[in-house]
């Protein structure tokens, strides 16, 4: 029987958030934000050793590799398929990308995956054609569905091609499917490879040590105009079980000696039984681990918080977006400023710190309502804060709302927002986020307040690394 070769990668290029569909960060351009681990090449590389492909995952980016690194890999592997997670913020430069594994491998087959696949139709063709013409698939959905059935019938084409959620090509024309690939079972997935992953490259940025990200689950309920979550993931939550979660935990701490960890989810506190029992699961366990979690920042109560305390989490993030009860009406978040300043403070009062997330510029907002938002950043005093540019990405409500459905490939909330709002110009809103930075992070009180948690000289280190960070982007021209 033939053994196949499967090379999963992220491609060379600046550094984007490529591991969640949803999400479009532009590390390079972020204050805050770090490379996480990439648990969907991980996934892909798992699924493929299960029908027996050697397997292989490169992330060029952090490995701080090239187009020529790219080339060489692909003469010494020789794959037979070259499976790529890509995003709108890197489309042009992967497209680069596509088109030399052609020129390498005339017969590799590219698979790639991303939200710009999840949204795509037919109606898109004319902007995207050019940039996805060298693939020869893509996935509208979760990759791990569509895989599943594309590899175990590889050998044979015709069946290959009915693999649910699979965008092909038929006489020239892409098919492209009506439904999106879903996982209903998370159980059902294998750990991801993480013998083939560089472990030591994703961080937590204040140890310097290894952090792992455990995908807990998938979709969310909530209506948020901007958000591509239930678009790609669907309004129905799907939970792993804490069983298999714990049994991933102990796979890293035993095999990789990783102790830290992100638990990846939409909104990981929605549903209180679970994460209840998830933690008395890690404390019946005795599992010494430290981790985070994002939340929303209703519904949450103080026993929850205390019991994720109790169980490792020392930093929660959540999605506070606006300091307008206008705003958060609007783009329909289902929470009040008051929601977030009590949920904020139950966190300080659990001791847990805190990473606020803020939205800057929809179609509707003026000066005073991103003064607003600012203002209530620095009220809230959260540990950290990051400021995205509302950033209206296609399939989104806030997309379909805007006068203008210009597709604005390369888009990205930190560096290339896409024209949501007549009132400023994208120039103006890069510079109300450079304003809000500078507010945040620049006050004496906070500049003080981190430098007495300093413990050690890598801390030290990675204040000043992230320091000068910050202020090179607030002083970009």
């Amino acid at each position: 029987m033939t053994r196949y070769k499967l090379l999963a990668i992220y491609p060379p290029g600046k550094k984007f958030q490529r591991g969640e569909d949803r999400c479009q960060a532009s590390i390079d351009d972020s204050i805050t934000v770090s490379q996480r681990a990439c648990n969907d090449l991980g996934y892909i590389a798992a699924i493929a050793r299960l029908y027996n492909f050697d397997s292989y995952i490169i992330d060029y980016p952090s490995e701080n590799k090239n187009i020529d690194n790219l080339i060489d890999d692909l003469k010494k592997i020789r794959p037979d398929i070259i499976f790529i997670s890509s995003t709108d913020g890197a489309l042009i430069d992967d497209y680069e990308t596509f088109k030399i594994i052609k020129q390498i491998l005339p017969t590799g087959i590219i698979i790639a995956k991303g939200a710009l696949f999840s949204t795509l139709t037919y109606n898109d063709l004319n902007d995207y054609e050019k940039y996805i013409e060298p693939l020869d698939y893509a996935v509208k959905g979760e990759a791990e569905a569509t895989l599943n059935e594309f590899l175990k019938y590889f050998d044979d084409k015709s069946k290959r091609e009915t693999a649910c959620g699979l965008i092909y090509k038929k006489e020239n024309k892409w098919i492209i499917p009506e439904k999106l690939a879903q996982l209903e079972n998370l159980d059902v997935l294998p750990f991801p490879a993480r013998d083939l992953m560089k472990n030591e490259l994703y961080i937590r940025p204040d140890t310097g040590k290894p952090m792992a990200t455990i995908e807990s689950s998938r979709g969310c309920p909530a209506n948020c105009i901007y958000c591509l979550t239930p678009i790609i993931s669907g309004k129905n939550v799907r939970y792993r079980s804490a069983d298999n979660i714990i049994s991933e935990l102990e796979e890293c701490i035993a095999k990789y000696n990783i102790t830290d960890f992100f638990f990846r989810s939409d909104t990981f506190t929605i549903n209180k039984k679970w994460v209840c029992e998830l933690c008395d699961k890690i404390l019946e366990k005795k599992i010494n681990i430290r981790w985070v979690a994002n939340a929303r920042v209703k519904p949450l109560d103080k026993e929850t918080l205390e019991k994720m305390k109790k169980a490792g989490c020392w930093l929660i993030a959540f999605g506070i977006e606006s300091g307008s009860d206008e705003s958060l009406k609007k783009m329909k978040k289902g929470a009040t400023v008051e929601d977030a300043k009590n949920s904020v403070n139950l966190a300080k009062n659990v001791g847990l710190q805190i990473y606020g997330f803020f939205m800057l510029g929809f179609p509707w907002e003026t000066k005073n309502d991103i003064k607003k938002t600012i203002d209530f950043a620095i009220e809230l005093d959260c540990d950290f804060a990051e400021f995205h540019i509302a950033t209206a990405f296609k399939g989104t409500e806030l997309y379909n709302s805007i006068s203008s459905k210009k597709i604005n490939i390369g888009a990205n909330y930190f560096g290339k927002p896409t024209e949501t709002t007549e009132n400023f110009t994208v120039q103006e809103l890069l510079d109300f986020r450079r304003q809000a930075i500078k507010k945040f992070y620049l006050r004496p009180r906070y500049i003080y307040k981190k430098l007495k948690k300093i413990r050690n000289f890598y801390q030290l280190k990675t204040y000043i690394f992230y320091g000068l960070k910050t202020l090179k982007l607030i002083f970009k021209k």
